[in-house]
């Protein structure tokens, strides 16, 4: 057993009880699974070692599939039906939940009842595409229809919608089953992990480490085998984060590309909505259902069809991608910036000239106080009258009651005057797109700090997250390799605005020539179907 291994098994030694809330909804959820469907427990883990990764498709027989690609593959030819297949995953959420406290809901009734129906259609020669079948979570700021959507609150934790989000009822439409809803920040707020009411959510790398926030639940479930990928949410960085410490790929896509009607906001300017999953193929499937106009959310754009699968395989001969100078490797770990070079280094490999950059916006000192005063001053417009109004503060979170504190100093005056400045900002930031077609950086400049962290080492990631959402472009975050004790490092490809489809290809042009993504953490699921 190695270092990393002996602290993660001390840490889930050491796990405080679950909040007697958390474990109510966690029960309610399982117990209509059934006693068969729950009672077969596995013991142990599955250790795959720290960069000894191994593909899914020498997985013993029985074993969970190990992409949504190979998963309908084997529903088609009925190898297993999606209701053997949720089932399955509902049991290993059961056994890993002591530990990674990844989820506030687990709907087990719901979820079996849609596996069975979509089995049926499939029998009966109806299939919804790619994602027939496949067991995804949400996170909990995800309305759902008659589903308790908590917003990571005790101030919510009676709130039940009476209608799915856009993005809900899109996938739902696509063939998802939803197996519940993933643990998070308190109302978004934060890239912790760390809930003060439903409890931390822990890197199934090292229990005793975040899983990164605010989509924490969604990124350590994922990366635990306990689904084939999810949803998340980014305002500045709630997607990346996760995806980056977990070892996994999410991408934040163009502002207003993925309808947010029915997603509890945190910053109206900057919220995005997008998956995380596994791989970057999986993460294009789960896109694909989720985009597209909707005249319900005001900010929803109009674009083109497109299939981001299309071009995956395409290669990136001939693509320029830049270094920003003083900015990619700027008070970045010396673990992450080898991680980083020696990707960059992959890409020139396959046919990318990669040269540096320069922009104005990125060269000096940034002021992330001041981006994120913006954030602060539409989160206390969203919440703060209600927040005002409840006499019992307690309910909210000390992020949260510190965040309304903060939001309410900021004034109107140095919020419009910033909103003013955005447009030039963004059009200045755009040009270098003219010398390149992508930027990298680090997603995260460190790996996973303990959960007990300082607000200023959280704080600190922000540097590669808050820019890229102040000037809406969009950029995925895909494994690059591991730093101190074997926890992941990812990078972060950023595009032009509606350059998804590129950024994915890029992605999955590295994830082919590396075996990142395939390396599974000390806390993986160990159950079979």
């Amino acid at each position: 057993m190695n270092d990393a291994q002996a602290q993660s098994n001390r840490a889930s030694e050491d796990l405080p009880p679950l909040p007697s809330q958390h474990r109510r909804l966690l029960l309610a959820g399982l117990a209509g699974a059934g006693a068969a469907s729950m009672g077969s427990q596995v013991s142990g883990c599955a250790i795959a070692g720290q960069a000894s990764p191994g593909p899914m498709a020498s997985a013993p027989r029985g074993a969970l599939p190990g992409s949504i690609a190979e998963a309908g593959k084997a529903l088609r030819a009925g190898a297993f039906t999606s209701e053997e297949l949720t089932k399955a995953y509902l049991r290993a959420i059961a056994e890993s939940q002591p530990k990674l406290n990844a989820f506030i809901t687990v709907t087990a009734d719901q979820a079996v009842a849609q596996a069975r129906r979509l089995d049926q259609e499939l029998r009966a020669g109806k299939d919804r595409g790619r994602l027939h079948g496949i067991p995804i979570v949400h996170k909990d700021l995800f309305d759902t229809a008659g589903v308790a959507t908590t917003v990571g609150s005790e101030f919510f934790k009676g709130r039940t919608p009476r209608n799915d989000a856009t993005v809900v009822a899109r996938m739902a439409e696509a063939g998802v089953v939803s197996l519940g809803k993933t643990n998070m920040n308190e109302f978004a707020a934060g890239t912790s992990g760390t809930n003060a009411f439903f409890g931390d959510v822990h890197n199934p790398w090292d229990l005793a480490r975040s899983a990164g926030g605010s989509s924490s639940g969604t990124g350590a479930a994922i990366a635990a085998g306990l689904c084939l990928g999810g949803t998340g949410s980014d305002t500045g960085g709630s997607i990346r984060v996760p995806a980056s410490w977990n070892g996994i790929t999410g991408i934040r896509p163009t502002f207003g590309r993925v309808s947010l009607s029915g997603v509890y906001p945190r910053a109206y300017s900057l919220d995005c909505a997008g998956p995380l999953a596994r791989s970057v193929a999986d993460v294009a499937a789960l896109l694909q259902a989720m985009v597209g106009y909707d005249p319900t959310y005001k900010d929803s754009v109009r674009a083109p069809a497109e299939d981001f699968s299309s071009r995956l395989a395409a290669g990136i001969r001939g693509l320029k991608i830049g270094i920003i100078d003083n900015y990619t490797y700027r008070d970045v770990d010396p673990d992450v910036v080898h991680a980083v070079q020696a990707a960059a280094q992959v890409l020139e490999r396959l046919g990318a000239t990669v040269l540096q950059v320069r922009i104005p916006m990125l060269a000096g000192p940034l002021e992330y106080s001041s981006l994120f005063n913006i954030l602060l001053y539409e989160f206390n417009q969203i919440l703060g009258v209600e927040y005002r109004a409840t006499a019992d503060k307690n309910l909210f979170g000390p992020i949260v009651r510190g965040n309304i504190a903060r939001g309410e100093t900021v004034s109107r005056e140095f919020y419009e005057r910033s909103l003013r400045e955005r447009a030039q900002k963004k059009r200045d930031f755009r040009e270098v797109f003219k010398q390149v077609d992508a930027l990298i950086t680090p997603t995260m400049p460190t790996v996973a700090p303990v959960l007990s962290a300082s607000g200023d080492t959280y704080d600190r990631g922000r540097q590669f997250a808050l820019p890229f959402s102040w000037v809406g472009v969009p950029s995925i975050s895909v494994p690059c390799g591991f730093g101190a004790g074997g926890l992941p490092i990812g990078m972060q490809i950023v595009g032009d605005e509606m350059q998804e489809a590129l950024l994915l290809r890029i992605a999955a042009a590295y994830e082919g020539a590396t075996p990142h993504h395939r390396a599974r953490p000390p806390a993986f699921t160990t159950t079979r179907i």
